[in-house]
């Protein structure tokens, strides 16, 4: 199935709205994913001037114009879980989650992936899911239409349950970035709710120290949600620099996260 990209006039990029009500249940094996938003996270919106955008869900706080935004920080009771065994071409995979109850639903449109083998590497597409339990076994995560087990998993075989990147988006941390960059914040999108990320394309983004016209735009920089100067080896390169502003201010940045 091809990657859903939309066309659409510059205001749909500042539109943001609530989840869709009624939320989806949990469908069981063979259903379709539980999607919580108007589009599936992650759909492509391209302007007729080559800024591109990424629907995207709010994790936190409400996020703020300006900012470099990064997929939400990993749960540890979510990695490194032990499955039940499972044959290939099943539908389900079981296990055993960590010390955290999770809502229903959460991981949905996420991935579940294999992380020690048997199945090592296998990555598979979560439609939906019940509201994990608390170290109890037999939770089950439904694996998407389309997707099975590509080779059976045992007991020494370990899961990790990955949200959605764009699910959950954060502002960048100052100093040691919790997920990885997935775009600008362009509007004020509430807590859980959907909207966009710009992801390239020229946009104005909060500065930290000497950006240099030209050079790279890196995240952290020391100042939560800035781009600052290249430099730093746990850097991560966001774009280019067009123009410059005082720091604290927002310089122009031809955003590259998206290519």
């Amino acid at each position: 199935m091809p990657e859903p990209i939309l066309y659409g006039p510059e205001s749909l990029a500042y539109a943001f709205h609530a989840a869709v009500s009624p939320a989806p249940g949990d469908n069981g094996s063979g259903g379709a994913i539980a999607q919580r938003g108007r589009w599936p996270l992650a759909t492509q919106l391209v302007l007729q001037d080559g800024r591109k955008f990424r629907y995207s869900r709010a994790g936190g706080t409400t996020l703020v114009v300006g900012n470099v935004v990064t997929s939400a920080a990993i749960i540890s009771t979510d990695i490194n879980m032990t499955p039940a065994a499972g044959a290939a071409d099943d539908r389900i995979i079981t296990f055993t989650h960590g010390a955290a109850t999770v809502v229903i639903n959460y991981f949905a449109e996420g991935f579940a992936v294999i992380s020690v083998t048997p199945g090592g590497g296998d990555t598979y597409k979560i439609a939906s899911h019940a509201a994990l339990q608390s170290a109890v076994a037999g939770d089950i995560v439904n694996l998407a239409p389309g997707q099975a087990l590509r080779r059976a998993l045992t007991t020494t075989s370990r899961v990790d349950l990955m949200a959605h990147p764009y699910d959950g988006a954060i502002q960048a941390a100052a100093t040691t970035l919790t997920g990885m960059p997935i775009g600008i914040a362009i509007a004020a999108i509430t807590n859980a709710q959907f909207g966009w990320l710009q992801t390239r394309g020229l946009v104005g983004v909060l500065g930290a120290g000497t950006l240099v016209v030209g050079a790279n735009a890196v995240s952290p920089t020391g100042t939560a949600g800035a781009a600052g100067p290249s430099g730093a080896s746990t850097s991560v390169d966001i774009g280019s620099v067009q123009s410059l502003a005082a720091t604290t201010a927002w310089s122009s940045i031809f955003v590259t996260i998206d290519g």
